[in-house]
């Protein structure tokens, strides 16, 4: 009897060990820990960027002038401020495109001559689509220069001065596109006629897919104001010792569509960075 009491007493502890041993056990202990394959795994990462390059002035610019192109004008009127004619009967006979600049660039605070842009920028060639064609201080030996060769001309100036200017070749744009452009304080050199009067066009020479009339009253202007109620346009012309005027903005327009809108914008690309 004592051996079975004995044998009993052990079970009962036995037991309770047990159910000691299950009672301690969390019933999230299978169900919160990671296995083994798991807890080995780094944490999941995004992938890397490559670092986003910044835009280059080029950029920056075309961004600016694609903004200004389709942008409304604000009003009816505008002028662009400081914007100095230069006279080349004086001079400079043939040198309008030339003086056009200059006065253009005036208004960003470069007080330049009659002669520095002829003498130190202006690029030369038999084609005057590319380059200036002949004497421009001579009227009887110069020809002219339209927007591609300007554009060339434009940044000599700005890689020797540094100017944080960029030059576009607006090239078929119509006068109410431009006038956006004079709107955002941007001044504009069209080709005209030195009397305003229809271009007895002699020749033509393509470059690029566009055709370039040669005509006997070739000239170059400086455009940096409007006014659409009284209907004119604010010109710098070097014709005549440098007129600063209003003129009539349909006559000038008619001008300019007859000859095939030839145009260069001037842009200050000193706030794009």
């Amino acid at each position: 009897m004592k051996k079975i009491w004995i044998f009993l007493l052990a079970v009962m502890l036995l037991l309770a060990g047990c159910a000691k041993n299950v009672e301690s056990t969390p019933d999230s202990a299978t169900a919160d820990t990671a296995t083994a394959d798991e807890a080995t795994q780094p944490p999941t990462q995004p992938p890397t960027q490559p670092p986003t390059e910044p835009p280059t002035i080029d950029e920056l610019a075309q961004a600016k002038y694609d903004q200004i192109l389709n942008t409304e004008l604000r009003n009816n009127f505008a002028i662009i401020d400081n914007v100095e004619p230069l006279g080349q009967l004086n001079g400079m006979q043939a040198g309008c495109e030339a003086l056009a600049l200059t006065a253009a660039l005036s208004h960003f605070g470069y007080d330049l001559d009659i002669d520095d842009i002829v003498d130190d920028y202006m690029v030369y060639d038999n084609n005057f689509v590319i380059g200036y064609c002949g004497n421009p201080r001579r009227f009887y030996d110069g020809a002219g220069i339209y927007p591609p060769g300007m554009v060339t001309t434009v940044w000599n100036f700005i890689d020797e001065n540094e100017a944080e200017l960029y030059p576009f070749d607006t090239t078929g744009l119509s006068m109410n596109e431009l006038y956006r452009f004079v709107d955002a304080g941007c001044p504009v050199l069209i080709w005209t006629t030195y009397d305003r009067n229809s271009p007895r066009i002699e020749q033509y020479k393509e470059y690029e897919d566009i055709k370039y009339p040669w005509y006997d009253t070739e000239h170059c202007v400086c455009l940096y104001g409007y006014d659409l109620e009284d209907n004119e346009v604010k010109i710098a012309d070097s014709w005549d010792y440098g007129k600063d005027e209003w003129e009539d903005a349909e006559r000038f327009e008619n001008v300019y569509d007859e000859i095939g809108r030839f145009s260069l914008v001037l842009m200050d690309t000193s706030k794009l960075k």
